[in-house]
């Protein structure tokens, strides 16, 4: 069994990786679909999405996290 300290410190480090793997599936799809419709601008506009919603999740990771340290769980 891992300790819950452990367990805090993986979940800490994971958050390091949530907006590049955001950005990285935003501008991969949006390159797929640039390739699809032979376009050249939908990679740009899901990268941005993925840099948002990147964003958006880490925020709320940060939070939930924080309310379960000031210990009102969820």
């Amino acid at each position: 069994m891992i300790p819950v300290f452990s367990k805090k410190i993986a979940r800490i480090t994971s958050l390091a990786f949530i907006v590049p793997s955001a950005m990285a599936v935003g501008y991969g799809l949006g390159y797929l679909l640039d390739w699809l419709f032979k376009t050249d601008y939908l990679r740009t506009v899901f990268l941005i999405i993925g840099i948002i919603s990147g964003f958006y999740d880490l925020v709320r990771e940060i939070l939930k996290f924080n309310r379960e340290l000031n210990g009102k769980g969820d």
